[in-house]
């Protein structure tokens, strides 16, 4: 029973702290929002918790790239052959 409410406890300090941030955060959103859109358009930031999608994004774009450097590689060689 010990063991339960210690449990309990640990899981409503952790559940209290979760939602302390998500409200701290979405009240930080709006104002920073305003500030972006009176600047001018610049590439995305990379930002703290978006590193993974960032590196997927970069993996793709060069793997993109290589497929169209191919591309126009073949394109080369067969006008080259003829």
């Amino acid at each position: 029973m010990r063991g339960f409410l210690t449990f309990i406890a640990i899981a409503g300090i952790g559940g209290g702290l979760f939602a302390w941030q998500k409200h701290g955060q979405q009240n930080t959103a709006p104002a920073q929002q305003p500030a972006l859109a009176q600047s001018s358009p610049a590439p995305r930031q990379t930002y703290e918790h978006d590193w993974a999608k960032h590196s997927l994004d970069t993996t793709h774009a060069v793997i993109d790239q290589v497929k169209r450097q191919r591309k126009d590689d073949d394109l080369k060689d067969a006008v080259g052959r003829r």
